[in-house]
């Protein structure tokens, strides 16, 4: 994918957040098609703004979605077969992350990030060349998964450095729905930062016919061991 074209303005931060940050318009980055293998794609492949400067190491991205509202022919469940991120990044890319798929909590208001049911194995990314904007995927084989709940499919950077991580959104400005934990507690991107839209992430999956309980996994414990 093509760089991006210009810099639009400059995103103001909640106080909790790392300062200043820049933003730019993306215009030369085209949605990615549905990838004909699979059933289903849940999430946000749309993609318009890129935010630089944001991202800071360790910390997670999430982004919601519901199997009963998005297209989808499954009856029973699904199953999770790779969560893909788009990202701005340069050679200097040497980072492990990890994809989840955790429980949506209602708080009374709002869908948040709750429990983590399942996580892939660790995916390396150390092979970008040049400075570009490139669909992540993350490999998975998650437990089926039932229809009838809301989810968040999530992007857990482990461990690595970057010179340059930037965070890629597009769609509406929907609240509730794109969330970021830096160590901090979940922030909702559109609501408490001021993200202009969603997070670009989305997962592709197939029908299943046994799902899981939403019993917590320890991600916690697991991740320990990539630090």
């Amino acid at each position: 994918m093509r760089i991006l074209l210009f810099v639009i303005a400059t995103l103001l931060v909640a106080a909790a957040a790392p300062a200043a940050h820049d933003v730019f318009q993306t215009s030369s980055l085209e949605e990615v098609a549905a990838d004909d293998r699979f059933i289903c794609v849940y999430g946000n492949q749309s993609s318009a703004t890129a935010y630089e400067g944001w991202w800071g190491g360790n910390e997670t991205y999430a982004r919601m979605f519901s199997p009963l509202v998005e297209p989808c022919e499954c009856d029973i469940g699904f199953t999770i077969r790779a969560i893909n991120m788009q990202l701005g990044l340069d050679s200097s890319a040497d980072l492990m992350v990890s994809a989840l798929l955790l429980e949506a909590d209602w708080n009374g208001s709002c869908w948040q990030p709750g429990a983590t049911l399942t996580f892939s194995p660790v995916h390396v990314i150390d092979y970008i060349e040049l400075f570009g904007y490139y669909q992540i995927t993350i490999p998975c084989d998650f437990p089926c998964a039932s229809m009838t709940e809301p989810y968040f499919i999530a992007v857990d950077f482990i461990g690595g450095t970057s010179d340059r991580v930037n965070i890629v959104g597009g769609g509406d400005a929907e609240t509730c729905t794109s969330y970021n934990d830096w160590g901090d507690g979940w922030y909702d991107l559109v609501a408490d930062i001021g993200f202009f839209d969603g997070l670009t992430m989305w997962a592709v999956s197939d029908c299943c016919y046994e799902p899981i309980d939403t019993d917590v996994t320890s991600w916690g414990k697991v991740k320990t061991l990539y630090r």
